[in-house]
């Protein structure tokens, strides 16, 4: 626990770039996810691990008041392999009331309503379908980096769950522990119409583009994705991926430089290529039977080279829509001297917020 209170501070007091914005009526706070990955191992039977997942995930709220939030978000997923398929679908709707502001910090609480529905068919015949329905309480803080961007420290409590195997009837349980999670937010400003409209669309030296998700609870992981400009459309920066599970004692450390080149610097839509090479090192922590020491062990490094194409297209001068396709080839090496190849597929849209 201090771990992650530890965490939580470094994340609040390094957010020394911050802009006053204010939460007004009328403004709107997008955020979602569309990806579809493909799964392939060359050395391994198709029956067992070859495999596909497709998710869409949008997420829409609005501000009726300038202290009150209103919105939803509508989760549709396709995925399976040779043996089976799922298909997920989830929709949520939820409160929340800002009521204090402390600088570029806004307070906040509310609450969500979640349904869940999972239908897995065999390819062989016959299917099962999984529902869930939850209620959360929820809290926490608002920070803003600029006018558009904020990221969000969020208290997930999960009071009560039901769950339905169908035919079955619904079985009510307990909710789940105390998560704190957290993630980027973009909004769109109510403007005065005196505003003006003028959008600069290029990206200058000294810009940087930021993203990526943390959370902690049951699995600790943190991924975020930085990129610099350096002039003529070259940005260079870094994807960092760590999680921690203390339960199964599993870890992951790993991190993919990047180099991402656009194209029609002064156009609104922009097309742009990356490339990338990471390595990524899988931990477990061992006990020994006869001292009782830890220590932390590593069952297998990986290494990626992956290529990507894109399209980037300017939502508001602090943010932009992409649209990419993304090819990795994955190779893992085992601690007793196994191997494994990993060929991934996958497409999907981001919201990247530019700081100036």
């Amino acid at each position: 626990m201090i771990k992650r209170l530890l965490l939580f501070s470094f994340f609040m007091l390094s957010l020394t770039l911050v802009a006053q914005a204010q939460l007004q009526k009328g403004s709107w706070m997008i955020n979602g996810e569309l990806r579809q990955e493909n799964f392939s191992f060359p050395s391994a039977p198709p029956e067992s691990l070859n495999s596909f997942n497709l998710r869409l995930s949008p997420e829409l709220s609005y501000m009726v008041t300038n202290h009150l939030m209103l919105g939803g978000k509508l989760s549709i997923g396709l995925g399976g392999n040779i043996e089976r398929r799922f298909a997920p679908v989830s929709q949520s709707l939820f409160v929340r009331h800002y009521f204090k502001q402390l600088d570029n910090l806004f307070l906040f609480y509310g609450g969500e309503f979640m349904f869940n529905k999972n239908t897995l068919t065999e390819n062989g015949g016959g299917s099962r379908t999984f529902q869930n329905r939850s209620g959360y309480l929820q809290g926490g803080v608002q920070a803003f980096l600029q006018e558009a961007i904020g990221i969000e420290f969020l208290f997930n409590y999960q009071m009560i769950s039901w769950q339905r195997r169908i035919p079955q009837d619904w079985m009510v349980s307990e909710g789940t522990p105390l998560r704190l999670e957290g993630r980027l937010q973009f909004f769109i400003h109510r403007k005065d119409k005196t505003a003006s409209t003028k959008i600069d669309y290029r990206f200058y030296p000294g810009n940087w583009l930021v993203g990526g998700s943390f959370g902690l609870g049951e699995n600790d992981f943190i991924r975020p994705e930085l990129l610099r400009f350096w002039g003529r459309g070259w940005a260079t920066g870094m994807r960092l991926e760590a999680a921690l599970n203390l339960d199964s004692r599993i870890g992951i450390l790993g991190f993919t430089p990047l180099v991402r080149k656009y194209f029609r610097p002064e156009k609104k839509g922009k097309p742009w290529l990356q490339v990338g090479a990471g390595i990524r090192g899988n931990y477990r922590r061992i006990r020994d039977s006869e001292t009782g020491d830890f220590w932390w062990t590593t069952s297998f490094r990986t290494l990626s080279l992956e290529g990507a194409v894109g399209w980037s297209n300017f939502i508001s001068p602090n943010f932009t829509l992409d649209f990419f396709v993304v090819r990795k080839y994955q190779k893992s090496y085992g601690r007793d001297g196994t191997t494994g190849d990993q060929n991934i597929f996958s497409m999907g849209l981001i919201v990247s917020g530019l700081l100036k």
